[in-house]
C-alpha cells in the first residue's frame, strides 16, 4: 500500500478536526518565524526558533508526526519552515476549520431562531446605486436582518471577503482577478462619463479631447490598480507621471459637492446624478471621439462557503436593485 493510502487509513475522519487544530498553529508559527528571521540578525532568529520549538511545534509537532508518519517541518539556522507535505496539509487543515466555522455559525443562526446578520462590502459607486433603496427594502421585507456595510476600494473589500469579514462584496469585476476561491455573479453594466458643474470652461469648448481634462483638478474615489491604469491610458499620463488627484474620498456625494462648487472634474455613473435636483446636477462633458465608459459590477462571494439565510436574501436583493437601476438609467437615457 502506498504512503498516501496508509495515511488515509491511519487518520480517521473524526481525527481531522484535532489534526487541523494542531497543524495550523504550528504552520502559522513557522511562517511568522520565517518572516522574522528574514528581517533580523541570526541572534534574533535563534530566539524565534527556540520560542517556536517550545511554544508551538513541540506539542503539536509530536502529535502530528505520530499521526502522519511523515516529516512536516524543517528546522534550519534561519528558522522553521513547513515541508512540501506540510504545506499541502496546511491547505486541507484551513479548509476543515473554515467549514467548521461555517457549521457553527449556521447552528447559532438556527438556535437564535432569526435570519441573523449580513455583512457586505461595497465600492463607492455601488454604494451610491444601492443606497438608500437596499437598506430600506431590507428593513421593510426582512426586519430581522442586521446589515453591516463596509465601503472601500476593491482590493480592501476582497481581503475582507477572504478573511470572512464580509459575506459578499459588490465591485467592478475587472478589479477582481478570476480565482478558484471566489464565485462571481455578473450584473448589468452602468454607463459613466466625465462631469463638471454647469458653466464650466470645458463646456464652452465642447467637444474636447480627453487630454483637456488634465487642465483642471481631478476628484476621485480611491483608485484600484486596474482603475488607475485605465485612467493613465485614457488621459495619456506617462509612466513616470503621478495621477494628480486633488481630492480622494470614498463618499461620491462629497466629491459631487466639491465639483459643483469648483472647476474640478470627476468620473461618475449617470445614475448617481439622477437623484440630484436640476439646479445642482452636474453636466456631462462632451468628448471628441468618445469611448464607451462604464462600470461592470459583479457580486462576489467565497466559492465553498455556505451562505447564511440573511446573506442569501441580501445577495438576491442587491443584485435585483443593481440590475433594475441599470435598466432604469438606460431607459432614461433613451428618453432624452
Amino acid at each position: 500500500m502506498s504512503r498516501s493510502g496508509r495515511l488515509r487509513n491511519k487518520i480517521k475522519p473524526g481525527k481531522w478536526w484535532k489534526v487541523s487544530c494542531a497543524l495550523l498553529p504550528a504552520a502559522l508559527a513557522c511562517e511568522t518565524s520565517r518572516a522574522q528571521s528574514s528581517v533580523t540578525h541570526y541572534g534574533t532568529a535563534d530566539v524565534s526558533v527556540r520560542y517556536l520549538s517550545n511554544a508551538d511545534t513541540q506539542g503539536n509537532g509530536c502529535f502530528l508526526v505520530d499521526e502522519f508518519d511523515i516529516k512536516l517541518f524543517d528546522r534550519a539556522a534561519r528558522g522553521v519552515a513547513t515541508t512540501a507535505a506540510g504545506r499541502m496539509l496546511v491547505g486541507r487543515a484551513r479548509r476543515v476549520l473554515f467549514e467548521a466555522r461555517c457549521l457553527f455559525r449556521d447552528v447559532e443562526l438556527i438556535r437564535s431562531d432569526a435570519l441573523g446578520e449580513v455583512r457586505i462590502g461595497l465600492g463607492p459607486y455601488a454604494a451610491v446605486i444601492l443606497f438608500p433603496d437596499f437598506p430600506i427594502e431590507c428593513a421593510r421585507q426582512f426586519p430581522a436582518i442586521k446589515v453591516s456595510v463596509q465601503i472601500a476600494e476593491a482590493s480592501v473589500l476582497m481581503q475582507s471577503l477572504r478573511s470572512e469579514g464580509a459575506d459578499f462584496v459588490v465591485v467592478d469585476r475587472r478589479e477582481t482577478p478570476v480565482a478558484p476561491d471566489v464565485t462571481t455573479r455578473r450584473l448589468l453594466s452602468h454607463d459613466g462619463g466625465w462631469f463638471v458643474r454647469p458653466g464650466h470652461p470645458l463646456l464652452a469648448r465642447a467637444p474636447v479631447p480627453l487630454a483637456a481634462l488634465r487642465e483642471f483638478p481631478l476628484e476621485s474615489v480611491p483608485l484600484s490598480v486596474f482603475m488607475e491604469d485605465a485612467l493613465r491610458r485614457l488621459l495619456k499620463f506617462r509612466a513616470h507621471e503621478a495621477v494628480p488627484v486633488q481630492l480622494e474620498r470614498n463618499d461620491v456625494a462629497v466629491l459631487k459637492d466639491v465639483v459643483a462648487r469648483s472647476d474640478a472634474v470627476m468620473f461618475c455613473t449617470a445614475l448617481s446624478l439622477q437623484r440630484d435636483s436640476d439646479g445642482q446636477r452636474l453636466v456631462r462633458v462632451s468628448i471628441v471621439h468618445p469611448r464607451k465608459l462604464g462600470l461592470r459590477f459583479a457580486l462576489v462571494c467565497l466559492a465553498d462557503r455556505t451562505q447564511s439565510a440573511a446573506a442569501d436574501v441580501a445577495l438576491a436583493l442587491a443584485g435585483q436593485i443593481m440590475n433594475d437601476a441599470s435598466r432604469a438609467a438606460q431607459a432614461a437615457g433613451r428618453a432624452r
